[in-house]
């Protein structure tokens, strides 16, 4: 489920990567927003956990033939699991029992470097944050899930999943929450600037960002500058980071062409005079969604809840769109079973049941939380999903089935966060520096990763 902490968390990544900073974790540490869902405190959860056995009974006929499964397999994890998920799952395996040990999303790694060093008894699943992902991918402790005893079929997940969570051409994580992005706008604005507040209209409209540009001059010229596209240019980071071509990294060896692509639209945006300087995360940025200054704003399946509402307590201002170049991902966890774990076979189980099944998919969707198991989302009653900020629009049915269509993500490894570092440099020159180019930034780039990191090369 989305959690507040996640968004700290995410918000601190994000920090150093856009200028200052993005929300952390999605994933609750990472996980990615769901819709308003019945809330559950984590006492509630954690006694719905502990109950487990007792409470499925064994005589469900759907625990035919699963009582010869016993044991308790354990769960390093920053938050409460899904208590209707964890409901069905022991109705299913009543002989299983789940053992939850709180771990900070951001202490994961530390936690299994440490317990590894020292000799000690590794957990049986683990919970990654997507910002602690690369991290954790890198230390080649996580059991290949296509292998037996797990045997699992990547192809029931989305396709835009697989070189996520792979490492060496396999599946060694399964994604548990949605975290596709689109892109939000102001209906009144869009309305006044543009002609129309219509989702399928606007995506016509602004099919690619060289058009979104262009327009995006348009109404800077015709509002006297008053109204602009974008509050800064780490929205517009946001943006093209999530849909780059290609991983900026091949192990050690830096893309050049893929960073350079990255930072040629970002000056190219600059230069446009299409967006301001306003720095993500702070709270005159979050004031802009309150304000009817920019058209557009950066929009995660979390958005809606934690970043928009908060900011702007109006309802039916917003709308949502398939954005310019298509979806993107921001945040999300997954579960990973490090090798040597006990209880493996047991902890497999709880993966594949709420990730990987449709009865699994039904008791995740209870609690807030839209799978990555792509059949469920034929049926159109489970994506439905209102907002009050959005007002009838079906923005389920636009993140999880026109922007999901559209969406792709590309591997990252621990390069991946040396780079981020030097990214934010390069945002906060750019936005005030107009001088600083292509070029130069490609210069900086390269020199800040020399000293950061002598093990890439160019």
């Amino acid at each position: 489920m989305i959690r507040k902490n996640w968004i700290k968390q995410f918000g601190a990544t994000m920090s150093a990567i856009v200028l200052v900073g993005s929300l952390a974790a999605c994933s609750s540490g990472g996980t990615a927003a769901k819709p308003a869902a019945k809330e559950t405190s984590a006492a509630a959860a954690k006694e719905t956990s502990s109950s487990v056995t007792k409470d499925a009974g064994g005589t469900d006929a759907n625990a035919k033939g699963n009582e010869d499964l016993k044991g308790e397999f354990v769960l390093w994890t920053w938050e409460p699991e899904h208590p209707d998920a964890l409901a069905e799952f022991n109705k299913k395996y009543p002989n299983i029992k789940m053992k939850r040990v709180n771990v900070a999303a951001a202490d994961v790694t530390k936690k299994l470097q440490t317990t590894i060093a020292s000799g000690g008894e590794l957990p049986d699943v683990i919970r990654i944050e997507r910002g602690q992902k690369a991290k954790i991918f890198d230390m080649n402790v996580i059991e290949n899930l296509e292998a037996a005893p797990y045997n699992a079929d990547k192809s029931i997940l989305f396709d835009y999943d697989i070189p996520t969570f792979s490492k060496d051409g396999h599946l060694i994580a399964i994604p548990d929450d949605m975290s596709v992005a689109g892109m939000a706008y102001i209906k009144p604005l869009a309305k006044e600037y543009l002609g129309t507040d219509n989702p399928e209209q606007l995506e016509a409209m602004l099919p690619d960002w060289n058009t979104f540009i262009e327009k995006g001059k348009e109404i800077v010229k015709k509002s006297g500058g008053k109204v602009k596209m974008f509050p800064g240019l780490g929205d517009v980071y946001t943006f093209i980071k999530g849909q780059r071509p290609n991983s900026y990294f091949d192990g050690d060896k830096l893309n050049t062409n893929v960073v350079q692509q990255v930072v040629t639209s970002l000056v190219q945006f600059r230069d446009s005079g299409t967006v301001d300087k306003l720095d993500q995360w702070t709270p005159a940025w979050n004031a802009t969604f309150g304000q009817e200054k920019y058209i557009f704003a950066m929009a995660p399946v979390w958005g809606p809840q934690y970043v928009i509402s908060p900011n702007d307590k109006k309802e039916g201002r917003w709308g949502l769109m398939v954005a310019p170049g298509g979806g993107y991902i921001a945040g999300g966890s997954s579960h990973g079973i490090p090798k040597g774990a006990k209880n493996a076979k047991l902890a497999w189980k709880w993966i594949e049941f709420t990730s990987m099944t449709q009865e699994g998919a039904a008791s995740q969707h209870k609690d807030g939380v839209f799978t990555h198991y792509k059949k469920a989302y034929d049926d159109p009653t489970f994506t439905n999903w209102t907002w009050p900020s959005f007002g009838s629009q079906d923005i389920g049915k636009k993140f999880f089935v026109d922007i999901s269509a559209k969406t792709k993500d590309v591997s990252e490894n621990v390069n991946d966060l040396v780079l981020n570092d030097v990214m934010n440099i390069i945002l906060q020159t750019l936005a005030k520096d107009n001088s600083f180019g292509v070029d130069q930034a490609m210069d900086k780039i390269k020199k800040e990763l020399k000293a950061k990191a002598p093990n890439i090369t160019m």
